[in-house]
């Protein structure tokens, strides 16, 4: 016998160059034929998926009401810190993966199938608590907040920071082709990045890095759009990971990349490192790029506390 839902969608319409808007639709589609009540309410700004989720804990609905985010990872981000800061922070969230890298869905097992999720929910299943990250920070637009995919400093930051910033995105995205900017900004990263000394400290050691070149802290393996940096990484480890990589050659960097594609033996590189801890304090040298959970932060120098925390998931 199939439970009782009531659904509430955000939608976030910019997210995956049109597919937020495609999946939106289809979900729409289903819920009607299926005869399932639905509220809906879309991102008409950035950070407006924050207080819409906030708003939407604090109704503190019962256990037939479900929260559906259609969107991207950045979409994702908002609403987890939304739900976080609420008065209910253990309100359970549901995510459609509707966005251009979906890093989240693909470590957590999401289905982006909108009929596959709704037949789920119709099951009854138990949230899962998964994890996700939190930090404290000197930045002084974000002293602190949540992420469920990476926080990263660097090379995959300058990347992000150019393609969110290139006005030939924008042309590009409505030929469904925006993905080829991060293409040409990798090798602009390539060329640009520079290294960075970066201090990393947990409860039990202290490491230095004077030749950093990519420092990511990681929910889970991936980023980029499918990624693996951290093969073993998990969202039910309890733990996160800081990945430090130097800067290799050129012929060095597309050496790993492959391995990093083929088999994951790129994390036996020597310029290779990384630590796992409940807490974890990150400190550069000098202004760099960041991002977070796809989000360009501008260039600073950063020194930030993570640590581990959860929520509750439904799949």
């Amino acid at each position: 016998m199939h439970k009782k839902i009531k659904v509430q969608l955000l939608v976030n319409e910019v997210a995956g160059n049109g597919n937020a808007i495609k999946a939106d639709k289809e979900l729409q589609d289903i819920l009607k034929e299926m005869n399932i009540p639905f509220k809906r309410q879309k991102s008409h700004y950035p950070g407006e998926l924050v207080v819409l989720a906030q708003n939407y804990a604090n109704l503190h609905l019962s256990s037939e009401h479900v929260l559906i985010v259609v969107g991207g990872d950045g979409s994702f981000n908002e609403v987890l810190n939304g739900i976080k800061t609420s008065n209910y922070p253990e309100t359970a969230i549901t995510y459609l993966p509707a966005g251009t890298g979906n890093d989240f869905a693909r470590g957590a097992g999401l289905t982006a199938d909108p009929r596959q999720l709704i037949n789920n929910l119709l099951r009854d299943p138990e949230p899962e608590q998964v994890d996700c990250g939190f930090f404290t920070s000197n930045i002084k637009q974000i002293p602190k907040g949540y992420f469920v995919n990476n926080f990263g400093i660097g090379f995959d930051a300058f990347v992000v920071h150019q393609s969110n910033h290139e006005q030939l995105k924008k042309h590009l995205n409505h030929f469904n082709s925006g993905n080829m900017i991060y293409g040409l900004n990798i090798i602009k990263a390539l060329i640009k990045q520079d290294t960075f000394t970066v201090t990393v400290k947990t409860k039990n050691e202290t490491l230095r890095y004077g030749d950093a070149y990519f420092v990511t802290t990681t929910n889970h393996p991936y980023f980029g759009g499918g990624f693996a940096i951290l093969p073993k990484a998990d969202i039910y480890s309890h733990h996160l990971d800081t990945v430090i990589v130097e800067k290799p050659s050129l012929r060095k960097f597309l050496w790993l990349f492959g391995k990093l594609i083929k088999d994951g033996s790129h994390v036996n590189a020597p310029e290779f490192h990384y630590i796992e801890a409940k807490e974890i304090l990150v400190q550069t040298n000098k202004s760099e790029y960041a991002q977070i959970d796809g989000e360009d932060i501008e260039k600073q120098p950063f020194k930030v506390t993570f640590k581990v925390d959860h929520f509750n998931l439904l799949k």
